[in-house]
């Protein structure tokens, strides 16, 4: 399946479309138009799941070990994997491991 280049793909059309006679012009409809394209993604960034940091480590000399999430689970996700068996991952577990980890290496580097 061929890609529609990026210039011509609806979403980009519109945007263009809302920056030139809306931000850029006098139609009321087109600005409206623009917060709501632009304003998703700002919202998003800002209330939206992201990753967190959950520990930072020294590893010796000049070397950091930095653990973080890949993207927070969702209640669903949680719920499906209880229901299956296995236990959610925490963030005070996975501290834990990162600590164990951090250690060994300074162990085996000694």
């Amino acid at each position: 399946m061929a890609l529609i280049p990026r210039m011509l793909r609806p979403s980009a059309l519109i945007r263009r479309k809302a920056i030139n006679t809306g931000f850029l012009g006098p139609s009321m409809l087109w600005k409206l138009i623009g917060v709501l394209v632009f304003g998703r993604s700002t919202i998003k960034k800002f209330f939206g799941k992201n990753p967190e940091v959950i520990d930072v480590s020294s590893l010796g000399s000049g070397r950091v070990m930095q653990l973080t999430t890949s993207k927070p689970l969702s209640r669903r996700s949680r719920k499906k994997m209880v229901r299956d068996g296995v236990t959610p991952r925490t963030i005070k577990g996975d501290r834990a491991l990162a600590q164990l980890w951090a250690e060994s290496k300074s162990r085996s580097a000694s």
